[in-house]
């Protein structure tokens, strides 16, 4: 410690406020960094800025890849880092790219685990309303998505059911949960939501 201690007495004084303003700008930004809140389902938005848009291309676009189902002008953008047997039974979140508008929706798609039921439905703890899954348009991803958020930032359960029966609570593994997470507070940045 003493060695350490008469290094930082030989420096010289301007190189000492430089290293001092380093460490204090560090410890700013980890204190001060911005949290995560919760999306209000109700407020209906897929447009986004030439910022957010500028951010995610730059910069969070490389975390995703385009799925091959996509048709032009809309890409399908799904997280590189999800893996097959987690994909397969849980609920997943893709990104929707439609240029033409400058927009982008949301996609939340059971996995192949639960193909074989009809009447899919995501039930929260946090909201006493469940949405109907299938055949849905993107104003109910939307609300799926924002209340899957919620629900995630507040250690909140999510179920997956079939009409009565509770198949499976959502998002129990660590790794999961990470990954609804990345793809949600993505997709709420890039819609200026969060």
């Amino acid at each position: 410690m003493q060695k350490i201690w008469e290094k930082w007495q030989a420096l010289m004084p301007p190189v000492k406020w430089l290293l001092v303003f380093v460490v204090l700008a560090f410890g700013a930004a980890f204190f001060f960094a911005p949290k995560a809140k919760v999306v209000n389902y109700q407020e209906l938005s897929f447009a986004t800025s030439s910022d957010s848009r500028l951010y995610f291309n730059n910069i969070r676009s490389y975390y995703y890849h385009i799925d091959n189902l996509s048709k032009k002008p809309m890409e399908i953008l799904r997280l590189k880092r999800l893996g097959s047997e987690r994909d397969q039974g849980n609920l997943n979140f893709a990104l929707i790219r439609y240029p033409a508008g400058d927009q982008y929706f949301v996609l939340a798609e059971p996995g192949s685990d639960f193909e074989q039921c009809d009447s899919l439905r995501v039930v929260f703890s946090e909201y006493p309303d469940s949405e109907l899954h299938r055949l849905s348009n993107a104003e109910i991803h939307f609300e799926i998505a924002a209340k899957v958020y919620s629900s995630l930032i507040k250690q909140e359960s999510i179920y997956l059911c079939c009409g009565r029966d509770t198949l499976k609570q959502l998002y129990q593994d660590q790794a999961e949960r990470l990954d609804a997470e990345i793809a949600l507070e993505d997709y709420f940045k890039l819609t200026l939501k969060n």
